[in-house]
């Protein structure tokens, strides 16, 4: 009897392993076909809408699926682009910015409801009004740019605030939606306020290096950055062109960065680290209407992220667009995924793409 239990033991050892082994080969088959299937449309995408480089990551359940890069991050020495390839994300740092707001908060050094003129001394009456909140979700009612806004001219956040002193609200604070550049730059003074650093030092020592984000940092026309990509531009004549290199450096659009600084990011938000978990989904839950809400995809917008549906689920995202690139961070919160495509080509259209990889990854529902 004793010698039968062995055997039947070893056999339903060896069947579980068969089992087990089967299952990883079917996984892996599954893993197989999704990259392929991926290239085959990222490369596509990439033809058709004439992009010489894209990184792309996909993150689901805690679990990279995809780091890798499609192209070429150079195209005079004919560079690849990786997942280590750096480009300017443009307005996908807003999110940054208001997570480096957010842990003001946290530590309880400024309030959503604290009032502009706490901060810039001299400015209208008609900003008493204006709050931080209203700068972190684009109700403010302060014109999208400065008055003095030029891309091709360095100068101070505070000189810019300044000018815009005299210009008049579009709008009473709180009462509507538009998205305003100018609130993010004064987001940014109100962070070298409180820090006692420049923004772009604390932004690099106190969120980025401090988490592992080693390659991600402010715009700079002038350092060397390794494995930086290049910015192109597309024209009817069937060529590329480097495209313009702005000299200012624009808060609202601040920061470069790479696909793998970008999936530790993403783990920073998945993990609760840097924020605590309420203080994260305040930045998506505490949303407002934008004059899209009454029309699909339903568009909210909380701090630094927009706020939509996609097939009945829950979506964050945000798009960053400069001279020479485009870049996209979608975040499918129902499904525990996250699709994040940085190019570097002027205007290209990164939702077909993303949107056609969540078709793949999710059951279509209705």
């Amino acid at each position: 009897m004793k010698k039968i239990i062995q055997l039947i033991v070893y056999i339903a050892i060896v069947c579980n392993c068969d089992q087990a082994k089967a299952q990883g080969r079917i996984q892996r088959g599954k893993a197989h076909v999704f990259q392929r299937t991926t290239d085959s449309l990222v490369s596509s995408q990439m033809t058709k809408q004439h992009i010489p480089g894209l990184s792309l990551a996909i993150i689901k359940d805690g679990k990279v699926l995809i780091a890798k890069g499609y192209g070429l991050a150079n195209l005079e020495h004919n560079i690849p682009a990786t997942e280590e390839t750096i480009y300017k994300i443009g307005s996908v740092s807003k999110q940054m910015i208001a997570t480096a707001t957010m842990v003001f908060i946290q530590e309880g050094r400024l309030k959503l409801t604290d009032s502009i003129p706490k901060f810039f001394k001299g400015s209208p009456e008609a900003w008493n009004k204006i709050t931080i909140r209203h700068l972190l979700n684009h109700t403010s009612g302060l014109p999208r740019e400065s008055p003095l806004s030029d891309n091709m001219k360095v100068q101070a956040d505070s000189v810019l605030i300044r000018a815009a002193y005299d210009s008049k609200l579009l709008f009473e604070p709180g009462s509507a939606w538009q998205y305003c550049n100018l609130g993010y730059f004064m987001l940014a003074d109100i962070i070298r306020q409180l820090s006692g650093d420049s923004f772009a030092s604390f932004m690099e020592k106190q969120i980025f290096n401090k988490h592992n984000l080693s390659n991600t940092r402010t715009t700079t026309s002038s350092a060397v950055i390794k494995n930086r990509a290049d910015g192109y531009v597309y024209k009817n004549d069937g060529s590329f062109y480097n495209a313009q290199d702005y000299l200012a450096l624009r808060p609202s659009g601040a920061f470069i960065s790479s696909i793998n600084d970008l999936i530790k990011w993403e783990m920073l938000i998945q993990n609760n680290s840097l924020l605590s978990q309420e203080n994260w989904q305040k930045m998506w839950q505490d949303k407002v209407k934008t004059p899209n809400a009454d029309k699909p995809p339903f568009a909210h917008y909380g701090y630094g992220w927009d706020v939509i549906e996609y097939k009945k689920a829950l979506v964050q995202n945000h798009g960053g667009s400069l001279p020479g690139f485009s870049s996209k961070y979608f975040r499918f919160v129902d499904h525990k995924t996250a699709i994040i495509v940085l190019t570097n080509a002027n205007g290209a259209n990164l939702e077909n793409i993303v949107y056609a990889l969540a078709d793949q990854l999710f059951p279509v529902t209705r």
